[in-house]
C-alpha cells in the first residue's frame, strides 16, 4: 500500500512539475482585433495636461448658451476626455459585434477606419477614425443610438487631435420634452501658437 501512494505522489509531483504553473501570456497588440482607444486617450490625456493648454467651452442645453475659459488641469482634462476612454471594443463581450472597413486616400496618404456595429441597440453604433500616412490618429467620430417604446438617445462625439472636442446630445423621454445638449471644446495652446 505505502508503495502505491509514493508511485502516485510521485506521478503527480512529475506531471505538476512538467506543467508550466505561470500566469498566461498578455494580450500582445496584435492580436487585438480594433484600435486600443482607451490607450490613446490616456496618451493624449497625458500630452494635454503637460502641453499647456487653454480649453474654451461653449455649452448650449435645450437652446442657453454658455461661454467659458479654463486652464486644462487634469480634472477638466479627464472628464473631456472620459466619454472616448471608456470606449474599449476590445472587449470579449463585443468581439463579433462590429465590422471593420477602411479607405485609403492614395494622394494624402490618409486612412480612414470605420467601425460598424453588427447589432442594433450595440453601443456606440459607428466609430469613424482618420489615420494620417504614419498611422496616427488624427480625428475620431463616434456615434451612439438606443430607442425603444419609451426611450430614444443619440449621442455625437468627435475629437480632433489636440484641436477640437465636441459632443451632441439627444435625449427623449415619453410624454417629456426632449433634451439636447451640444458642448464644443477649443484646444489651444496658452501661448497662442
Amino acid at each position: 500500500m505505502i508503495k502505491y501512494w509514493l508511485g502516485t505522489a510521485l506521478t503527480i509531483l512529475v506531471g505538476l512539475s512538467a506543467c508550466k504553473m505561470t500566469d498566461p501570456a498578455p494580450e500582445d497588440k496584435k492580436s487585438r482585433k480594433f484600435a486600443d482607444l482607451p490607450a490613446y486617450f490616456k496618451s493624449e490625456n497625458s500630452q494635454l495636461i503637460s502641453g499647456n493648454y487653454t480649453l474654451n467651452k461653449s455649452i448650449t442645453l435645450n437652446n442657453e448658451a454658455d461661454k467659458v475659459s479654463s486652464a486644462a488641469d487634469s480634472t477638466t482634462v479627464h472628464d473631456l476626455l472620459k466619454p472616448f476612454q471608456d470606449i474599449d471594443l476590445n472587449k470579449p463581450s463585443l468581439k463579433e459585434e462590429y465590422d471593420t472597413s477602411s479607405i485609403y486616400d492614395s494622394f494624402s496618404g490618409k486612412t480612414t477606419v470605420i467601425y460598424q456595429s453588427k447589432g442594433k441597440q450595440t453601443s456606440p453604433s459607428e466609430i469613424t477614425m482618420e489615420l494620417d500616412k504614419t498611422g496616427n490618429i488624427q480625428q475620431i467620430n463616434i456615434h451612439s443610438y438606443t430607442s425603444n417604446l419609451v426611450y430614444e438617445y443619440r449621442q455625437d462625439l468627435q475629437y480632433i487631435r489636440q484641436k477640437q472636442v465636441r459632443m451632441a446630445t439627444y435625449q427623449k423621454i415619453a410624454f417629456l420634452q426632449p433634451k439636447v445638449l451640444e458642448a464644443v471644446v477649443s484646444i489651444a495652446p496658452k501661448n497662442g501658437n
